[in-house]
């Protein structure tokens, strides 16, 4: 039988927890505790069957993966066949161990699946167990996806970008000791910086008055679409209101960021919605600095999308050109022993 009340007590920590990529360290670590496997593993694998992240749970802590990634050809054959049917849960026996496969989470872009790895074959009560546990998490994450989300783009809103700001940095953390998910850690050569712009779009008033906010709503979805479609696993967009949004993206350097963000810009250009016909977005970007505010950062961002939008509109600028041209100067940094992360 299993131990009810220190079931109840990992069920009030999992539920207590806001943040959804420790909400899934959570869950493995409750989970582990009942059944006490050889791996314990979430994969996000995309709709075309690319693993875009490993969660692998350790004695000290769970580590993310975002590359590199050694899975076993029978393990993706698996996740291709439980994406296709209605089971349950899908076994696979490999020579050391067997593998029970189940999903987490299924949406139209991914699924998550969690990977149980034990010398035997999963009870039928350990199978109930985990499903239950697994519907919990289901609807808990929902709320908080609602919570957290934009309601007409479907975007993460301001609230989630305040949370996510000092979480983005855990790609690269500071201190292990200090972080409750380990991510693996890149070579020298490997390591990025990471960037905020913000992006406005020009002229947005004369489309709701020349075509109605029914067609303005229009546009924000499909900007919506266009930004999620164009950025990265790791790059996050959020809707700030209105005909604003917000971009964090993570780049090797200055150089790939501008690429990037001129991309985005074209392929709006290029785009040709309904009735509206082309629309155009003006950005303002700044690197993150670790030292900075994320409001001041935010403000060094806008200042770029203003400058932006009073010499042309389309176009991109960064607040560093700003500052090399002195049209801008920045904010002296805080005291070091404040702790912002």
């Amino acid at each position: 039988m299993f131990n009810t009340p220190h079931l109840l007590d990992q069920l009030v920590s999992l539920t207590g927890i806001r943040d959804l990529e420790l909400l899934e360290s959570s869950l493995l670590k409750t989970l582990n505790g009942f059944i006490l496997p050889s791996v314990l593993t979430l994969y996000k694998v995309s709709s075309r069957g690319e693993i875009r992240s490993q969660l692998v749970f350790g004695p000290e802590r769970c580590t993310v993966i975002r590359e590199n990634f050694q899975v076993q050809p029978e393990l993706m054959q698996a996740f291709r066949e439980h994406r296709a049917s209605e089971q349950g849960s899908l076994q696979l026996a490999l020579a050391d161990c067997i593998l029970s496969v189940m999903t987490v989470m299924e949406s139209r872009s991914s699924t998550t699946y969690l990977v149980i790895g034990s010398q035997q074959s999963l009870r039928e009560e350990d199978n109930r167990m985990i499903g239950g546990m697994l519907q919990i998490y289901r609807n808990f994450c929902q709320l908080l996806q609602e919570s957290q989300t934009d309601s007409l783009t479907g975007l993460a809103n301001r609230k989630t970008f305040d949370e996510c700001f000092s979480r983005v940095y855990e790609l690269q953390p500071l201190d292990e000791e200090e972080c409750a998910v380990a991510v693996e850690q890149r070579k020298p050569h490997q390591q990025t910086t990471y960037w905020i712009a913000m992006i406005d779009i020009d002229h947005f008033k004369s489309v709701n008055d020349r075509f109605g906010h029914l067609y303005g709503d229009e546009v924000l979805i499909l900007l919506a679409q266009l930004l999620k479609n164009a950025l990265r696993n790791d790059d996050l967009v959020f809707r700030f209101g209105g005909e604003e949004f917000v971009l964090m993206i993570r780049c090797q350097d200055r150089a790939e960021a501008a690429g990037l963000l001129e991309r985005l810009r074209a392929s709006v250009e290029e785009q040709v919605i309904p009735q509206v016909g082309h629309i155009t977005i003006s950005m303002g970007a700044t690197e993150m600095m670790r030292n900075t505010f994320a409001g001041t950062l935010l403000d060094y961002a806008d200042k770029a999308l203003y400058y932006s939008k009073q010499n042309g509109r389309n176009r991109l600028t960064f607040f560093e050109d700003m500052e090399s041209m002195g049209l801008a100067t920045r904010e002296t940094a805080p005291s070091e022993n404040l702790d912002f992360f």
